[in-house]
């Protein structure tokens, strides 16, 4: 379990890297992840695979709720879900809480920087408020998952 761990790590990096790459430029992605994980892990003093794996571990969800439709209605169904899966989740809300930042004055990296720093240390993070809410509907619709096959 540990193994898969560590290599979900470095993909969740390789996919951090693509996710923000823009017009083909990987080098400006790549020195974003670079400077923000650097602000970090110097803040907190911890290595850039140890960053990760907080990350990793913070907002890893095992279950996803899809629409299934069944007899001209649709239902909400709490689906479990695969690591490939899970990365890409994780990705998801963390793109879509910075992307929700309206500050304007500044810049990626430092929206980046904010939302791992909140994340890490416990206080208001959007991306975990987005993965709560995600296990919040698969708690009320755990009476569906009969429609599930």
């Amino acid at each position: 379990m540990q193994k898969k761990i560590l290599t979900a790590n470095n993909n969740l990096y390789c996919k951090l890297l693509g996710v923000l790459t823009k017009k083909g430029n990987k080098t400006a992605a790549k020195k974003i992840i670079d400077n923000t994980f650097l602000k970090l892990s110097s803040k907190t003093n911890k290595s850039l695979q140890k960053l990760f794996l907080q990350v990793f571990i913070k907002l890893n969800s095992f279950i996803e709720v899809k629409n299934v439709r069944v007899r001209r209605s649709s239902h909400m169904v709490p689906f479990s879900i695969n690591l490939k899966r899970r990365s890409y989740l994780i990705l998801k809300w963390l793109t879509s809480a910075i992307k929700e930042e309206n500050t304007q004055q500044v810049s990626f990296d430092e929206k980046l920087y904010l939302e791992l720093d909140s994340l890490i240390n416990n206080t208001q993070s959007k991306a975990l408020k987005k993965k709560k809410q995600n296990s919040a509907n698969a708690v009320k619709n755990r009476s569906n998952l009969h429609f599930r096959w």
